[in-house]
């Protein structure tokens, strides 16, 4: 169930910028988790691989909503066959998925660059285990 949006302060009817669930923080995440993996392990002169990224990358530029790009990554199975022919064969099929998570990463990054994007999440904090103590 999605979060409801919430209001601005002032009284008005007007929402505030929209906040993340905890689903899509999840999953900006590891698109962040991803573009680190790409950048330890792809080289500079890995050229296949970031032009798989970089095709991926033009091919998402026809969403510019930041909140569309988790529906569009929920239904990503075009995308990936076009990074899987564009990368080398050898690549693992997480390799693949490190590259294609790194073009949505790169569209998050130019559709929030205004300041205007969802409010992320804060981490979560663990809970103690047990009761909470009876006296302080």
């Amino acid at each position: 169930m999605p979060e409801p949006e919430r209001r601005a302060p002032n009284g008005s009817n007007e929402p505030s910028v929209r906040r993340l669930t905890r689903l899509q923080q999840l999953t900006l995440n590891t698109w962040r988790r991803a573009s680190a993996q790409v950048s330890r392990d792809v080289g500079p002169t890995d050229i296949f691989a970031h032009v798989a990224i970089h095709a991926a990358l033009g091919v998402l530029r026809d969403t510019n909503s930041p909140i569309a790009l988790f529906a569009r990554h929920d239904a990503r199975a075009e995308e990936f066959a076009l990074v899987a022919s564009v990368a080398p064969p050898a690549r693992s099929r997480d390799s693949l998925h490190d590259l294609l998570d790194t073009a949505f990463l790169l569209r998050w990054a130019e559709l929030t660059s205004d300041g205007c994007g969802p409010e992320e999440l804060p981490p979560l904090t663990r809970r103690p285990f047990g009761h909470p103590p009876l006296l302080p």
